[in-house]
């Protein structure tokens, strides 16, 4: 039997309410899934290291909840493979938008580590701020970026998805720049790139297929 303390990568008395009441939902859609199903297998490897709410405040004036879900790095590896599940099944049981990403390791380049001579890309702050806002588009990808810079110094970057992933993240453009901003305090504006010919055609075919079924 699981517990949610199991679950989360904190001491007992740290706990907040978000966070067991996820660890009680995986743990329980766990129990739920068959022994031999791949899905489990993965979801045994997921574990959390916290979960924070945050409100967004929508174009037309309406406020809604969202929780910001932060795995270790070791665990999001199989919880990519599952990512459409795992997601799904948290935002109908919790009734809100659910953002999960994976925890990186930043290195100073000031800071000398014993034993490494050069800093690995992977652990600068650029490339893992890159890591966290492909988390937070997900399931889209990022086709184009475009960084604007004011006169006061402050800086805005445009992200431009993937047009044929509109439907899937329409909604979720103010959650993706709010769960972003609260990562990095950086601001991030969200567009959908110009669709291509061929992306029209593609469109236009999936539309002909849904209309079928």
């Amino acid at each position: 039997m699981f517990n949610a303390e199991s679950r989360i990568l904190k001491a007992e008395d740290q706990i907040n309410e978000h966070e067991e009441t996820v660890s009680k939902i995986v743990n329980d859609y766990q129990i739920q899934l068959k022994e031999d199903s791949v899905i489990r297998k993965d979801l045994e490897r997921v574990f959390i290291a916290s979960v924070e709410e945050f409100h967004v405040v929508e174009r037309d004036g309406h406020h809604i909840k969202c929780l910001l879900v932060k795995l270790p790095y070791k665990s999001f590896e199989p919880y990519t493979r599952i990512r459409s599940a795992f997601v799904g099944h948290l935002e109908r049981k919790l009734n809100c938008m659910v953002f999960v990403v994976g925890m990186r390791k930043i290195l100073s380049k000031r800071v000398k580590t014993p034993g490494v001579k050069k800093r690995p890309i992977s652990r600068t702050l650029t490339h893992v701020f890159n890591c966290l806002l492909d988390d937070v588009c997900l399931p889209s990808q990022i086709v184009g970026k475009q960084i604007r810079v004011h006169t006061d110094g402050t800086q805005t970057m445009k992200v431009f998805l993937d047009p044929l992933d509109k439907e899937k993240v329409e909604d979720r453009l103010d959650a993706m720049s709010e769960a972003y901003k609260k990562l990095t305090t950086r601001k991030v504006k969200f567009f959908f790139a110009k669709p291509t010919k061929f992306q029209k055609q593609l469109a236009e075919f999936k539309k002909k297929q849904q209309n079928k079924a």
